[in-house]
């Protein structure tokens, strides 16, 4: 993971000494000079910093061995010797001191020097017009040592605890993710400075951690991978792959988003996310809703508001929608990274050097209101320091955070935490609830069968869930003390309908309900009927014209009932991966649901669902039934 603070900030200083180039006669490196940028080539950093100060003491003004000694002191997070560095070099050369007071500034806030910070900028000869990109560093630096100033004396936050030396190394651990049953955490290991991998942590029985283990391939891969989620119910994974390219710059476009689903062998084979999602540019660091019908993620593409922003796509209609930015509250002129989406799908995560900071990047949230992201806040001191906070989660039941930090007292650069949250920086109160749906009779599961959450006052859609393809079970959160009325679909089968409230938090053991639901010829349907049936060549996704000839004849007679409705339901055979069957059998129902808007129908009374290859009316082991399988049916149900 680059930290694009420290590269932004490396040109800071490029361009201050370019500048400087026209006031201070440089002098020549010497051969301490060279001998310690072969050093830092190789990495052998205190070799490196005892022959830049050698160089120094031979040549007092030489403003590269300043820069390059002070570039290194940040890099290794010694932001106190850093600025002394800076804090020399202007007193050695007086001419073009005015050219280190932005990085002597910038660095003794990472330094959590405030006051001196505000000191230096306050002695500061600045120039009446400051170039657009110098103007915004300075701003920020301004924003910085005001909300510094402010945090380190306001109401402390609760302490970060390091996980300590089983979880973390001497190399980088970020973008932890907790089980929802708080017995497993999986996180990025980065070692080498080149390679990064999953791991995974189970629970001892003190409460501590067990050594991690790598999760092995898949989901790892030769490549770079990071920032890995597990959905809610445990179907999928979520996570970014670097290094990814192909000749037409659209299939792999350097990182990418992929996913792994549960199959028979365990993890399915990766499968990158398609251009709507992945561009050529950067996308990574998802974050899926408890629901699995929103993602949140990161990307650099065209339309943000900076470097890479923050933005969202909705699953609908077998499809991931066209993503949104979350627009300037959420997104700055500077990178906002990490987000983590709360299982309460209304608390959001994430990490930002744009907003109000301690002085390297930090962790914020904000709450969703009336539909509106609210303005952002910072999680506070010592949550946050003035070091880099970049990545966190939420344990199952919101009161305590999981982050990745460089602050000082670690094992490695990037180190894992655990911090307790106050009432006001945790989710709303919410519950996890399980179960299945199955046959009343048969007691078989059901696949496939779409779950409506509704507000019991207001009507209002809060949540769709959908049961998982493999075992027919789903995975929900909750908000407590709400009134819901819930209603179950599923072809085949009688509609379900219930009211519930919950007013109590199950997170580790969740909350069961199952919906057993009746065969619609349990009994004679006296309000459904199934009108017609459509077959479909292989791929095909829309109706020839003798299908719809055939169409208009069959609900001619419904046409002028306003009170009648439509169930569109649309279906493969088996022989495509899940989520492409799921598309093409949403998109063969949709071509008949626009046939009937086109015969006069309203599209209120029409209800349209794909549902893969579930319920088959053959067995797929021939080319004339998986014929028979491809198909859409149509049932009116009429008062």
């Amino acid at each position: 993971m680059v930290n694009n603070q420290r590269l932004l900030f490396y040109l800071y200083l490029t361009t201050f000494y370019m500048m400087s180039l026209n006031l201070c006669a440089q002098t020549k490196g010497s051969g301490a000079y060279e001998k310690a940028q072969e050093y830092l080539r190789q990495q052998q950093t205190e070799k490196a910093i005892r022959y830049f100060k050698k160089s120094l003491t031979e040549n007092p003004a030489f403003s590269d061995a300043y820069i390059s000694l002070g570039m290194l002191y940040c890099d290794n997070r010694q932001y106190t010797e850093a600025a002394d560095v800076f804090r020399q070099a202007a007193q050695a050369c007086p001419a073009c001191s005015r050219n280190f007071a932005i990085p002597l500034a910038r660095t003794l806030c990472r330094a959590g020097e405030y006051a001196k910070a505000d000191a230096v900028l306050m002695a500061w000869n600045k120039p009446d017009s400051l170039n657009p990109k110098l103007k915004l560093e300075y701003d920020k630096i301004r924003m910085t040592i005001q909300y510094g100033k402010y945090a380190v004396n306001a109401k402390p936050t609760a302490t970060p605890e390091n996980l300590g030396p089983r979880i973390n190394t001497k190399y980088d651990e970020y973008f932890p993710s907790i089980f929802p049953d708080d017995s497993t955490i999986i996180f990025t290991r980065r070692s080498e400075g080149v390679e990064e991998d999953f791991y995974a942590a189970k629970r001892d029985s003190c409460g501590g951690w067990f050594e991690p283990r790598n999760m092995g391939s898949p989901p790892n891969s030769p490549q770079p991978d990071g920032a890995l989620m597990r959905s809610a119910d445990g179907h999928y994974l979520f996570f970014m792959r670097d290094g990814v390219r192909s000749e037409n710059g659209w299939d792999g476009g350097g990182c990418d988003i992929f996913f792994s689903y549960v199959d028979n062998d365990g993890w399915s084979e990766a499968v990158p996310f398609g251009a709507t999602i992945n561009t050529p540019g950067y996308e990574g660091m998802p974050s899926l809703s408890c629901d699995n019908k929103v993602m949140y993620f990161v990307s650099d593409r065209q339309g943000g508001f900076g470097g890479k922003d923050i933005w969202m796509s909705v699953f609908q209609d077998g499809l991931w929608q066209v993503p949104e930015n979350l627009g300037p509250d959420i997104n700055t002129p500077y990178d906002e990274t990490a987000p983590y989406i709360a299982a309460d799908n209304s608390t959001l995560y994430f990490t930002s050097d744009g907003h109000p900071g301690l002085g390297g990047t930090d962790i914020f949230l904000s709450k969703k209101k009336n539909n509106f992201w609210q303005t952002p806040q910072n999680m506070g001191y010592p949550f946050n320091t003035a070091y880099d906070d970049v990545s966190m989660c939420i344990s199952p039941d919101g009161k305590k955070a999981y982050m990745a930090s460089d602050r000082a007292g670690g094992y490695g650069a990037m180190d894992l935490y655990e911090v307790p949250l106050s009432e006001d920086i945790q989710p709303q109160p919410y519950t996890f609830v399980f179960g299945i749906s199955y046959d009343s009779l048969t007691k078989d599961r059901l696949t496939y069968a779409q779950v409506e959450w509704r507000d019991a006052v207001t009507d209002e859609v809060l949540f769709r869930f959908q049961t998982n393809r493999g075992d027919a079970t789903y995975m929900a959160s909750i908000p407590l003390h709400k009134q819901y009325k819930i209603r179950v679909v599923r072809a085949g089968y009688l509609t379900y309908d219930t009211e519930i409230t919950y007013d109590s938090s199950n997170i580790v053991h969740p909350d069961t309900l199952n919906f057993s639901l009746l065969p619609l010829d349990y009994s004679p349907p006296l309000y459904d009927t199934m009108i017609g049936r459509f077959n479909f060549l292989k791929s095909a996704t829309v109706l020839t014209d003798t299908q719809k000839n055939q169409l208009r004849l069959m609900v001619q007679g419904f046409v002028s009932e306003p009170r009648a409705e439509f169930f569109v339901n649309g279906f493969t055979d088996d022989t495509g991966t899940p989520d492409i069957n799921e598309q093409v059998s949403f998109a063969r129902a949709r071509s008949l649901g626009d046939a009937l808007m086109s015969m006069g129908i309203s599209e209120s009374q029409i209800h349209i669902q794909g549902w893969a290859d579930a319920n088959p009316m053959v067995s797929n082991d021939s080319d004339e039934n998986r014929l028979l399988n491809r198909r859409v049916e149509l049932t009116v149900r009429r008062p």
